[in-house]
This record gives C-alpha cells, sequence and structure tokens, in this order.
C-alpha cells in the first residue's frame, strides 16, 4: 500500500464523521463517505505532493458532497413549470406530497412582501388575476409578472437544502446607546426585541437579503418585514440593492472581552486614584459641611466617588474631545451604537446611566447612577419637573408653600428614601451643596480629577484601537470617532467594581440613593 493509500485508509474515519453530519441517517452517511473514498483513490494519481494530501482530500469530499446533493433534487419537472392559467386551482391544490406542501410552505415564508402577497392571493385565496391587480391596486402585466418569478423563486428554493444559521437556536442580545441632543426614539427599536437585535447583527459583518436574514435568525419573513422597515427608518440600517447593511457600530462581547483585557491597567489606576482620594481627604471633605443627611462614611464615599468620576471622564476627559456628532439620525444629533449583552466581567453589577435636573433658579441634583443598588434613581425624575422641584425645595428648606399635590410627592420621596422628617421640616439624604461648597471640594479634588481624566484618556486610545479591529470596514471610520463611548465600561463601571472588590466601597442599604448630589444655583 502506498503512502496516499494508507492515508486514505487511515481518514475513513474522520470521512464518515464528515458525512454524517451532512446527512440524514447512518445508511446515507455511509454512501456518501464510500463515494468519497472512490474518488479519493480514483484520483489520487493527481496528488504530486503527498504534504498536501488533505486539502487535497477536503476538496475531493466537497465536490462529491455537492454533487451528491444535485442528485438528491428533485426532478426538473414540476407543477410550478406548468404555463400560468388565469383561474388556476389553489396552490396547494397542485402539490400532492406532503414533503411538497412543506417546502412550498418553507419558501413561502422566505419570500419578500410583494411576491408573498400575489402568490397567496393568487394560489391559496383563488383570487384571479384581474381581482389581485385591483385589490393591490397594480396592473394586470405586474400581477403576472410578479407570479411567474415568485414561481421560479419558489422552484429554486424548494430544490435547495438550506441550513439555518446559530442565530437561530442560539440568539445574541444587544441594546442600542444613545449619546448626544434632542430625543432618543432608538431604544425602543431593540428594547426586548430579539428579532430586531439579531437582525443587526446578522447584518453587521454581512450584507443580507431578507431571505437570507430569515435563515440566519430562524424567523419567517413576513414575521422580520415590520423590524426590517422600522430599523431603515431610523436609520441604524440600510437597505442597498436588496440586501441589508447594519449602520451602527457595535461594541461586540469580543471587542468588550479584549478591551476589558488590555485595558485593566488603566482601570485598576483609575480606582486606587479615587480609593487614595477618599482616605487622605474624607476628613477635609466632611469638613466642608454639606454630609448632614448622609446616613454614613460608605455612603458618602459613594457620593464622592460618583463625583469625581463624572467631573474626570465627563467634563475633563469628554469635554476635551473634538466630538461632532452625527446628523444623520432623525431628530437629533447624537451618536447611536450597540453594544451585545452579556455577563463580563463588570457587567455583573449592571448597568449604568447619568443625568441632571434643574429647576429654574439654577438648583440641580445630579445623578450618577449605578444599576447595582436597585432600579435607577434618575428614571425616578426623568421628565419629572414638579418631582425635582419638590425635591429641590426640600433641599433649600423652602417647603412652606407645598400645594396637596407637592405635599404627597414629598410623601413619596420619603417612603422612598430621598428625605426624612427632622422635627416639622424636612430633610434631604444626599449631599447638599452650596455652589461656594461645590467650588471648594473641586479644588481639593483637582488633582486626582486630571490623574483620573488622563487615564481614561490612555485607555479609551487603546480600546478605540482594539474597536476598529474588531469593525467591519464600512464602519471603521465611525468607529474611530465613537471609541470614546467605551468609557461607560472601561472608566466608569469597570472601576466601580474593583472598588467594591477592594472594599473601597461597600454595598448599600435598601432605599439608599449612593450617587446623587445637589448643587444650590
Amino acid at each position: 500500500m502506498d503512502t496516499s493509500d494508507a492515508r486514505i485508509a487511515n481518514a475513513a474515519k474522520t470521512l464518515f464523521s464528515y458525512c454524517c453530519a451532512r446527512t440524514n441517517s447512518r445508511e446515507e452517511a455511509e454512501d456518501l463517505s464510500q463515494d468519497i473514498l472512490l474518488e479519493l483513490l480514483r484520483s489520487r494519481g493527481n496528488l504530486r505532493d503527498d504534504r498536501a494530501f488533505y486539502g487535497f482530500m477536503w476538496a475531493v469530499a466537497g465536490n462529491v458532497y455537492k454533487n451528491w446533493c444535485k442528485k438528491r433534487a428533485r426532478p426538473a419537472a414540476s407543477p410550478l413549470d406548468e404555463r400560468l392559467p388565469d383561474d388556476s386551482p389553489p396552490f396547494a391544490g397542485l402539490l400532492e406530497k406532503e414533503a411538497d406542501l412543506q417546502l412550498l410552505r418553507r419558501e413561502l415564508a422566505l419570500l419578500t412582501e410583494r411576491h408573498r402577497r400575489v402568490t397567496v392571493l393568487y394560489y391559496f385565496e383563488g383570487l384571479r388575476v384581474g381581482e389581485i391587480a385591483r385589490a393591490l391596486g397594480i396592473s394586470e402585466g405586474m400581477v403576472k409578472f410578479l407570479l411567474f418569478k415568485s414561481r421560479q423563486i419558489l422552484k429554486e428554493g424548494m430544490d435547495m437544502e438550506r441550513t439555518w444559521g446559530n442565530l437561530s437556536f442560539n440568539p445574541r442580545q444587544m441594546s442600542l446607546r444613545f449619546w448626544g441632543s434632542g430625543g432618543n426614539p432608538f431604544w425602543k427599536l431593540c428594547d426586548g426585541n430579539l428579532i430586531a437585535q439579531n437582525i443587526l447583527l446578522a447584518c453587521y459583518n454581512d450584507r443580507c437579503t431578507a431571505e437570507e436574514i430569515s435563515l440566519q435568525i430562524g424567523v419567517a419573513v413576513p414575521y422580520l418585514e415590520k423590524d426590517l422597515k422600522a430599523l431603515c427608518e431610523h436609520k441604524v440600517l440600510t437597505r442597498k440593492g436588496g440586501r441589508y447593511e447594519t449602520a451602527v457600530v457595535i461594541f461586540t462581547k469580543d471587542f468588550i472581552e479584549e478591551a476589558d483585557q488590555k485595558t485593566l491597567p488603566m482601570q485598576h489606576a483609575i480606582a486606587e486614584a479615587i480609593g487614595c482620594f477618599l482616605q487622605e481627604h474624607l476628613a477635609q471633605i466632611k469638613a466642608i459641611g454639606f454630609h448632614a443627611g448622609v446616613a454614613d462614611d460608605n455612603l458618602l464615599k459613594w457620593h464622592i466617588a460618583a463625583l469625581l468620576i463624572e467631573k474626570a471622564v465627563f467634563r475633563k476627559y469628554q469635554d476635551s474631545l473634538r466630538i461632532e456628532y452625527p446628523t444623520r439620525f432623525p431628530g437629533c444629533e447624537a451618536f447611536v451604537w450597540g453594544e451585545e449583552d452579556y455577563t463580563s466581567r463588570y457587567a455583573v453589577y449592571g448597568g449604568f446611566g447619568t443625568t441632571a435636573c434643574r429647576n429654574t433658579r439654577g438648583d440641580m441634583i445630579r445623578f450618577m447612577d449605578f444599576s447595582i443598588h436597585g432600579p435607577m434613581d434618575h428614571n425616578y425624575f426623568f421628565n419629572r419637573q414638579d418631582r425635582t422641584n419638590v425635591l429641590l425645595d426640600i433641599a433649600r428648606g423652602e417647603t412652606s408653600h407645598f400645594s396637596e399635590n407637592d405635599k404627597a410627592e414629598a410623601a413619596e420621596l420619603i417612603k422612598l428614601g430621598y428625605a426624612e422628617k427632622m422635627g416639622k421640616a424636612l430633610r434631604l439624604k444626599l449631599p447638599v451643596l452650596t455652589g461656594g461648597q461645590f467650588e471648594e471640594l473641586l479644588a481639593m479634588a483637582e488633582p486626582v480629577l486630571c490623574e483620573l481624566a488622563e487615564k481614561t484618556r490612555e485607555a479609551m486610545a487603546l480600546s478605540t484601537d482594539v474597536l476598529v479591529q474588531h469593525t467591519p470596514v464600512s464602519m471603521k471610520k465611525e468607529a474611530e470617532s465613537i471609541g470614546w463611548l467605551n468609557m461607560f465600561n472601561v472608566a466608569v463601571t469597570a472601576p466601580v467594581k474593583l472598588m467594591l472588590e477592594a472594599g473601597t466601597l461597600g454595598r448599600v442599604g435598601e432605599n439608599a440613593h449612593a450617587t446623587a448630589y445637589v448643587v444650590l444655583g
């Protein structure tokens, strides 16, 4: 036995496994593997270099398998080839075998809307060409053309072997994020909507037709069309030449993990700098005298840590960037990006949000909100000016003018832990700083704020390089301009997790609001 014969004999088991994965029964796998082995023996004389044997083997196996699939395809003659009459019976009546019906249903589920509508109306609902034309507001010639094309598409599809994509049985999850001005109409597109999420993921690295998306995520085309339309209307998905392509950068799981690993030294540096500042300056911070409503030192450390992160990351770092917000999105100037949801090293501690609410006097409550503490605080005040006014009036100690509605809001704030009764007066259970106290605290923190901003800059440059490598060619330019938004993970959530692990910060009690502060105008 020569060398190639010996290798073919040794590869028999491997080839049988290959065939088992591509056939419906052991008998079929045995037949296919025998065909491959026979072809290998016949063509082994074409192999000039023994070192290329395995590449040669898999090429032969692939070709034999393709030919095997063609032989198994149904004969060319089909009811779909019959000349189209004007008043033929329903399509299902032309198909006698149950297998034909199953294939037809599969292919109908992959037709685009205009082809599917005329096909269903004609073959299944029994309408004539003229009736369909009137119902759809198109010409009879167009109806006949669509029926002819649909029949071609269906026949071709019924002769194919189709394979569902990984997303059909293992859907991934992602969220759409927003940062900029104007309203945020994007979060609802994907919120709780696995179909929309996986459309964007399926089209991120490949330009796909609706049929290909259907096969990728295992959902029939009719159920995709509403989401495809909405995603395109919001400019997060584009359609060119019948193919769809995701039009926003996605922070994928692979990117987040690699960026997290490579920026870990900077994350530790940020956490340690905040921890050292708290340890060295807590007494001086308390001496400023704004913490009367804060229950304990751990709660005060949370407030100060959040304030430091906000001023360093969102003011010193972000405000130093030359940011040009995209204007292509309807109704806003903003960055919109996707972020894959999964349990990362720091995502165990939940999400993050930030916002500021103000009254007409310039008083402000600022939230740096971590879902580790429970429901997001800022959501309770978002777009509720009446509630914000009551809280900020309590901060000033001016409550004598409260209406019955104001009193009801104040009672709810007490119930939720934002405020407490002190005799007949009310007091916030949050830090309340005057403008002068706030400036004194910022002056004390200036050196550490500069250090945190520089570490954030270093981490974001590295993170952006990683993002560009994980982004499709068509989106690389946008990845360069949007990479800094990974600061939410690297410079905010991750350092907080590290401080929790190190004991610099501890868990807070129920109804304790750990990351908000008030500055009086």
